[in-house]
């Protein structure tokens, strides 16, 4: 993927008004610094100040109240979903998937159907983080396809230079990502309990605390004791972690991107992902790709990559090569560029 103009920084001096709540170990956190660390040095950058939570219904138009505050023109960008819901100053926002139309209640769809929708069509521009997410918002906003860009995220070339494990006294599968329903982790713990690797003392590793759910179905699964749990792994050690996996297991039903796939090649470690939405998009064939609806099919694949070194090698030679068509240098540029180009044009 290549951006035209990423590197084109004009001498203007330009202000944009940031919202900077997003956490920062998560996603869109990642998003946000990537973009931040490599802001051109004429882009006044300056936090919006918006009171609340990010994820309250009121966000948009608490956004919108904090713009009305400002008395410089500029910009208002945000490397989440949350558009203001009103006003005249031009607005870029990020829309990395739409999952609250999937996944969430009937009472999310409804909101988004009624409201974010019209506040997205108001939006200067909007970057879609995979092509898939980018025809999915298209398809249900109707928005000007001339104003919906195409940028893929990144990856910190950290994770490629790194050479270390963090020392784990056990082999393992990482499974990488937060515990939300749509992430599959009862299909990939029962695929997992039927695979070769329990019997080859290959332990399944989940990032975060543990889970008395996944716990209880892994002592009914009868692998209790190999299924483990990270805790709290600071970002500077994620390379180590992925750098010390058999391979990495990541079989969402759903993602507008799945960051962890290109984390992974880039740790020179294999890839099991799903079929499903943006994922054969970012894996390209880099990745051992399966049916995440199949617990069989899950299954077979971990027993391939369990069994077949030579398979694993050439997964990871694809996707050493794969990773590198995702630079944050590139997207951060690409980001930029949109928002001097819409701060301009207003």
């Amino acid at each position: 993927m290549s951006y035209p103009n990423a590197g084109r920084i004009s001498t203007n001096g330009y202000t944009v008004y940031a919202d900077l709540r997003w956490p920062v170990q998560t996603g869109i956190g990642n998003v946000m610094t990537a973009c931040l660390q490599r802001a051109p040095q004429n882009a006044r950058v300056e936090t919006l100040g918006a009171a609340g939570r990010i994820g309250s219904p009121f966000s948009p138009m608490r956004i919108s109240a904090a713009l009305a505050r400002k008395d410089r023109e500029g910009v208002f960008w945000s490397p989440g979903f949350v558009p203001p819901a009103w006003g005249r100053r031009p607005s870029v926002v990020t829309v990395h998937d739409l999952t609250h139309l999937h996944f969430y209640s009937k009472l999310h769809r409804a909101y988004y159907d009624l409201l974010f929708r019209n506040m997205y069509r108001r939006c200067s521009a909007i970057i879609c983080c995979s092509d898939y997410t980018r025809r999915e918002l298209l398809a249900w906003s109707g928005i000007d396809p001339t104003r919906v860009h195409l940028v893929w995220h990144g990856v910190e070339p950290v994770f490629a230079r790194n050479d270390e494990t963090l020392g784990i006294d056990y082999p393992y599968v990482l499974y990488p990502g937060n515990r939300r329903g749509y992430k599959n982790l009862d299909r990939l713990l029962t695929a997992y309990a039927q695979s070769v690797l329990p019997r080859q003392g290959v332990c399944l590793l989940l990032t975060g605390s543990p889970d008395a759910n996944l716990e209880a179905l892994a002592q009914k699964l009868g692998v209790g004791s190999l299924v483990r749990f990270s805790g709290y792994v600071a970002d500077e050690q994620m390379p180590k972690l992925y750098r010390g996996a058999l391979f990495v297991a990541f079989i969402s039903l759903y993602e507008g991107f799945g960051l962890p796939i290109v984390e992974a090649m880039a740790s020179r470690v294999p890839v099991l992902t799903s079929n499903l939405s943006a994922m054969p998009e970012v894996a390209g064939k880099a990745a051992l790709i399966v049916d995440p609806l199949s617990v069989s099919e899950i299954q077979k694949g971990m027993d391939r990559l369990a069994e077949s070194s030579t398979f694993r090698q050439e997964l990871i030679e694809a996707g050493i090569e794969r990773a590198t068509l995702f630079s944050w240098d590139q997207a951060a540029a690409a980001h930029w560029r949109l928002v001097e180009d819409v701060c301009q044009a207003a």
